[in-house]
């Protein structure tokens, strides 16, 4: 379920898209803030033009402050690879990612809650409308599969990712990429019903959202929305990520040289678009 919180950060998160034109969606990103909300909701013209000035004036924020510290992340990162030392920091890596996550968020927050604020009745209907119909659709189209299917889709995106940022995997690192993915614990039902109790808790917010209480109630689930997962979901996912490190700080001992270079030529290639979007700025 995509949440009303993406309206106001989906271009600000842009540089976890993968290939080529980071730059140019980068720069559009008002445009594209305006965009994404039409799905959902539709927009007056007033509305369109603050989200647009919001978006902006978050973009050249998270330009000259956050881009810096993604750099830096990835120096931090091809040291690590070339010392090999990944395992002595791996649980940090994680630590940080959800920081610059976590400091977007609180930037745009308040922003967000008071546009938010500033729907009419009808705006919300037609919003819970569509995100419950979109919900709805991923639900329908997850329970559709088998779970061999989904375990074989699994497989083969997984190895399709490792292969994007080693190259020329081997057997071994297939195997091992295999065996992680079957380790996984599916959460598919799990996460529909964590989010299906979210959205109820997100629509009784709008009820309220003029009231301070209610902005209060907005602000909370869309900071903290793990708060209404259940313990099964939360117990799984913290064994997922066990898994996932275990297997990953395995097949990393397993990179030889030639791969280790060329992941760091995948993430060089986001410094170098990060470097002109932060000169730019000027």
């Amino acid at each position: 379920m995509k949440s009303p919180i993406r309206i106001t950060i989906i271009a600000l998160a842009l540089f976890t898209i993968q290939g080529c034109g980071l730059q140019f969606w980068y720069n559009r990103i008002a445009w594209l803030s305006t965009w994404y909300a039409d799905d959902y909701v539709t927009l007056s013209s007033a509305q369109e033009e603050r989200i647009e000035t919001l978006v902006e004036k978050h973009a050249y924020w998270h330009r000259t402050t956050q881009l810096p510290r993604y750099n830096q992340f990835i120096e931090d990162v091809t040291v690590d690879l070339r010392n090999r030392t990944v395992a002595d920091n791996y649980d940090s890596y994680g630590d940080r990612l959800l920081n610059f996550y976590y400091t977007i968020l609180d930037k745009v927050l308040d922003d967000t809650v008071i546009e938010l604020a500033q729907l009419t009745d009808e705006q919300v209907d037609e919003l819970m409308q569509n995100i419950n119909a979109s919900a709805d659709k991923q639900s329908e189209e997850y329970l559709e599969r088998t779970a061999e299917e989904r375990l074989e889709d699994s497989v083969e995106g997984a190895i399709d990712s490792y292969d994007e940022w080693f190259d020329d995997l081997t057997d071994k690192q297939e195997a091992l990429i295999t065996e992680m993915a079957q380790r996984i614990q599916p959460t598919g039902e799990l996460r529909f019903k964590y989010l299906k109790q979210w959205r109820e808790a997100f629509s009784l917010a709008l009820k309220e959202r003029q009231s301070e209480s209610g902005q209060q109630a907005l602000r909370s689930l869309l900071r903290n929305p793990r708060q209404l997962q259940s313990p099964e979901l939360i117990q799984t996912s913290d064994a997922n990520d066990l898994v996932r490190k275990e297997f990953q700080l395995q097949l990393f001992d397993t990179l030889s040289d030639e791969q280790i270079e060329h992941f760091i030529d995948f993430l060089n290639d986001y410094r170098g678009d990060f470097r002109e979007l932060i000169q730019d700025a000027d």
